[in-house]
């Protein structure tokens, strides 16, 4: 009898912990966690600024970029490693995964 009782209480605390862990998930995950490309920023020979790929023009001063950025649907401009995000495309879905000193981490759907 004992012994089912306490089969009952892990039970229970395993169901209660998947709820928590679902309402977490579901409360917490926000559609602003998946960002679009809007432009992508790529100097065109060293020591130069970087320029848009689609617009051709300047990344905001105001937000500081070195050499390689990404300015996204949320209106964020981020530095991105040149080599790493080279093959992501304009109008592509990505995930923001960290920020590190204003440059940022991708990763797609």
């Amino acid at each position: 009898m004992k012994v089912l009782w306490w089969k009952g209480a892990i039970l229970s605390l395993l169901v209660i912990t998947l709820v928590c862990l679902l309402f977490l998930k579901i409360v917490v995950s926000t559609k602003d966690d998946w960002v679009v490309i809007e432009e992508k920023y790529f100097p065109l020979r060293d020591g130069h600024d970087p320029l848009g790929i689609k617009s051709g023009e300047k990344p905001d001063t105001s937000q500081r970029v070195s050499t390689c950025a990404m300015k996204f649907d949320n209106g964020h401009t981020y530095s991105v490693d040149c080599d790493e995000y080279l093959d992501y495309n304009i109008g592509e879905k990505v995930r923001i995964v960290s920020i590190d000193k204003n440059e940022v981490k991708l990763r797609r759907k």
